[in-house]
């Protein structure tokens, strides 16, 4: 299991989600830094409604980067994982295949080290997603996963 895990979208504090006040507490930032990979926006229209969010897909093409941060989990790791993987569609009971799924990557840091960490990527299709050719989520928690 991660002890590092490295955030990209609504989890960023910015985003002001509810899951990303529970990382808040029982995490702690270590830093922020980028991971080679390609961000898009998903839209979709679930039980709720319209919905959009933010999903990484990895790249074989060192310039695409994807900007975020790199949390230390300080507390138990099993019940915040369970958590998150509920939230991100791959715990038990949501269909197979995920659409996101928890890997290990390495995140290169602000200060030039890198750090390997626990990341949620997005595994579907991204033909109908919009690229977000800067790399970084700037959008709010409201109208998203």
């Amino acid at each position: 299991m991660a002890t590092h895990l490295f955030i990209y979208g609504t989890l960023l504090a910015a985003a002001d989600h509810p899951m990303g006040r529970m990382l808040a507490e029982q995490a702690r930032l270590i830093g922020r830094g980028s991971i080679q990979a390609r961000l898009y926006i998903v839209h979709e229209i679930d039980a709720q409604g319209p919905n959009s969010y933010p999903a990484a897909v990895p790249s074989a093409f060192a310039d695409d980067r994807v900007y975020g941060e790199v949390h230390e989990i300080t507390g138990p790791t099993a019940p915040l994982f369970a958590a998150f993987n509920d939230y991100e569609a791959c715990a038990p009971g949501w269909p197979e295949p995920y659409e996101f799924m928890l890997r290990d990557i390495d995140v290169a840091m602000e200060d030039g080290t890198t750090v390997t960490a626990g990341c949620y990527l997005y595994t579907w299709d991204t033909s109908r997603a919009d690229p977000v050719p800067s790399g970084r989520f700037t959008g709010s928690a409201a109208g998203t996963r």
